[in-house]
């Protein structure tokens, strides 16, 4: 875990109430080192915030530096092209003043956030010290409330069990030693579980799974033996390692969530991976997918519409059909995929109803706006400023436009 200090003035409110940084990529051609700084930040580092001479929260970082326009809520000032940081904000019970951090803490910050004199530098983003971080979080750190961030999880590890579990009904899944267990139904408080030896099926409590699932979120691991989660133990682990980023090491297997990890083979993710085959390499595609454009983040913004969702509700869809891309495009994680809503836009995207023209505005099929159901929310969303149309999606928005929007049809 990494530290930083960000600067934010006056976009403290409206990077708050969004829950990330933003900052321009450069100006006037300039490449600046506080906003290069952005691309650095990891998962689960966390932001000490600064504003109007105080700090107001500590957060955590839930979703590494993707290319994101401005969001409109910030000023046209501060240009277009930037990036964009998911993280989760614990505010501050009592803000900190600066002249209540030490000088001497700040002045052994060599190309940190401070000046010379302790002042605080007029830059955005600077990386801070492990020891500026202990001594910070050790003296201010009661002030902020970080125990639901502790641990970084992605979204799908924060859903309760009886939801995780209904998502695997008619899935097999495989326990740590190879076995094969098959979830046939979910019925309060218990679920259906078929093996090789009682395929017609046993019962076992959710609440395993559930008790499983908090250890996981509390402690960052989970050991997996019968006296820690419950006689059916193997079935426990089989379902958390269907959570992106699971993996199990060691005897007795522990499982724990690495933000890292690129084996996702047997993820079930938010995005669908249930409603049509797949194979393997698709599965573990899509997990890694999600992983970039949301990371641990539970809301973001549906690229079409512009509204925040959690997101269960959000797909990473992909801007140019994966059927049409090279193994170079579906490798291009960062740019190949948008979050679109469950409530009408990844439909409306990827049928040809909308489309982004090339100044990163959302475009509207013409023959349809006669439809009475849909007409008024194609009118709604004609116009709008698509944040996600940066320089690196630009093809791929072409792709779109010209191969599946409706401009004539």
């Amino acid at each position: 875990m990494r530290y930083w200090w960000v600067n934010q003035g006056q976009s403290y409110g409206q990077e708050r109430r969004g829950g990330y940084l933003w900052a321009p990529v450069e100006s006037y051609g300039r490449r600046l080192s506080h906003w290069e700084a952005m691309t650095q930040v990891g998962v689960g580092d966390r932001v000490i915030h600064y504003a109007n001479k105080l700090v107001r929260a500590v957060s955590t970082v839930s979703a590494a530096a993707l290319d994101a326009l401005r969001p409109q809520e910030l000023p046209e000032s501060w240009g277009s092209d930037g990036r964009l940081v998911r993280s989760a904000y614990a505010d501050a019970a009592q803000p900190v003043a600066l002249d209540a951090i030490p000088v001497d803490w700040r002045l052994a910050e060599p190309g940190g956030p401070f000046r010379y004199d302790g002042k605080v530098n007029q830059g955005y983003l600077y990386p801070l010290s492990d020891t500026f971080a202990t001594l910070f979080m050790a003296e201010f750190g009661s002030r902020f409330d970080l125990g639901s961030t502790a641990v970084v999880l992605p979204a799908e590890a924060l859903d309760t069990a009886t939801d995780l579990l209904r998502r695997l009904i008619g899935v097999t899944i495989t326990t740590v030693d190879g076995s094969s267990n098959r979830v046939l139904s979910v019925v309060p408080p218990t679920v259906l579980v078929g093996t090789e030896r009682s395929p017609e099926g046993a019962p076992v409590p959710i609440s395993d799974v559930q008790q499983a699932l908090d250890r996981l979120r509390a402690e960052g691991a989970v050991t997996i033996t019968p006296v820690e989660v419950g006689y059916r133990s193997a079935f426990v682990g089989a379902v958390l390692l269907t959570l992106p980023g699971a993996r199990a090491d060691g005897s007795p297997p522990v499982i724990r969530i690495d933000p890292t990890t690129t084996d996702d083979r047997a993820a079930v993710t938010f995005d669908g991976d249930l409603d049509r085959p797949r194979d393997t390499a698709e599965r573990g595609e899509q997990a890694l997918l999600r992983r970039v454009v949301f990371g641990t983040a539970q809301r973001a913004r549906c690229a079409v519409c512009g509204d925040q969702f959690p997101v269960a509700f959000l797909r990473a869809a992909h801007i140019k059909r994966r059927s049409r891309c090279s193994d170079d495009e579906r490798r291009d994680l960062g740019n190949i995929a948008m979050p679109a809503c469950l409530f009408g836009c990844d439909s409306l995207f990827e049928l040809g109803f909308v489309a982004v023209d090339p100044e990163g505005r959302i475009i509207v099929s013409p023959a349809s706006l006669d439809d009475p159901a849909l007409g008024p929310r194609l009118r709604d969303l004609a116009g709008r400023r698509c944040e996600t149309a940066t320089a690196g999606r630009r093809g791929y928005y072409e792709w779109h436009r010209a191969n599946i929007f409706r401009a004539g049809r």
